[in-house]
């Protein structure tokens, strides 16, 4: 079936949900309105709730201090977000001739196995992550000035921009 008719089909459905007509009181059941962008943009807001550090006028989150698990739901969730494009990522930084992802990949077809298996998928969650770490970065990051705001604005202070070193500063009401 073509991509673009289901995804022309969904359109011209969604309205009628979104409508409510009946009002019915949100969607029918089992069926959720699913936008990957907000999934990651969410994603990234509960991790840095949960596992930034409040350092001052700061909220920081690297993602190296995110399990694996969390690592990998993140780019996950990206590559959906950025209808799956995974050509060049799972090599990681390495394009070259002899990178993990080639000579796991090899040995995979030499020999399938559980090993084998075991080794390809780890170098290739890996290396996606690797060569996603800068973005995936920037989402955190974004994700905990997001917070700071917030938690900012929950106690009344707004920021502003200083006009001699142009940087942001924070005020009470």
């Amino acid at each position: 079936m073509n991509v673009r008719s289901v995804s022309h089909n969904y359109e011209q459905t969604q309205p009628l949900w979104i409508n409510d007509p009946f009002e019915l009181k949100g969607t029918p059941k089992g069926l959720k309105l699913i936008s990957n962008k907000r999934n990651l943009t969410e994603y990234a807001a509960e991790l840095a709730y949960l596992h930034g550090k409040h350092y001052g006028s700061q909220y920081i989150l690297s993602l190296i201090d995110l399990s694996g698990d969390e690592q990998s739901k993140l780019a996950m969730l990206y590559m959906e977000a950025t209808d799956r494009d995974v050509s060049e990522c799972v090599h990681g930084r390495d394009f070259s001739i002899e990178n993990d992802y080639t000579c796991a990949l090899l040995a995979l077809l030499h020999k399938d196995c559980q090993e084998t298996r075991d080794t390809f998928a780890d170098v290739t969650r890996k290396n996606i992550i690797d060569y996603y770490a800068n973005t995936l970065q920037g989402l955190l990051d974004e994700a905990c000035d997001e917070l700071l705001c917030n938690m900012k604005h929950e106690v009344g202070s707004y920021s502003y921009q200083d006009r001699d070193s142009g940087e942001i500063l924070w005020s009470s009401l």
